[in-house]
């Protein structure tokens, strides 16, 4: 093999090698985020569902002993937080079941990209297709994180107007 072939095959092997990495490193990436979400929706679980649902059920019990001109105003933030508390009790098995698919999938891409298996423009499709389902999910946890902050302060203000304006 001549000089200038063999250095245009060690740019051939090098070329190859950089492009297997730049697949790599968004495969990665989507783990990374995919660790981030699953970390922060366990938080979510931790710090806001029970202790929500309580604040909730201590509320509504107590609207008995509200009078009934101003059971209106705290039935409709009730009602509220009701909303995004099923909300998230129903979402929540669903995104924990993507981000155990999506790994698996991750993980599957990335042994294929690894042993060759796939195509350049189909490992690019496939990366795409994971890229898309990460970045809902990973806006379905900001949005939770969002709401159930803004209904714990709402909770706890409703309690203290409560507390406030029941009958003794």
């Amino acid at each position: 093999m001549t000089s200038s072939r063999k250095i245009l095959y060690i740019a051939f092997l090098l070329l190859a090698c950089l492009s297997c990495q730049s697949r790599k490193e968004p495969i990665a990436q989507l783990q990374d985020q995919l660790t981030d979400d699953s970390i922060a929706l366990k938080k979510l679980q931790d710090n806001y569902q029970e202790r929500l649902w309580a604040d909730f059920r201590w509320c509504d019990s107590m609207l008995q002993y509200i009078p009934k001109e101003q059971v209106d105003e705290y039935f409709k933030s009730l009602n509220l937080a009701q909303a995004y508390l099923s909300q998230f009790d129903e979402m929540l098995p669903v995104m924990q079941q993507t981000i155990s698919y999506t790994r698996q999938q991750l993980k599957s891409l990335k042994n294929d990209i690894d042993t060759h298996y796939l195509k350049d423009s189909i490992a690019a499709a496939y990366l795409d297709d994971e890229t898309a389902v990460v970045d809902t999910l990973h806006y379905r946890v900001l949005y939770f994180q969002e709401r159930l902050a803004q209904q714990d302060k709402v909770l706890n203000s409703t309690k203290k107007s409560i507390r406030k304006a029941a009958k003794p």
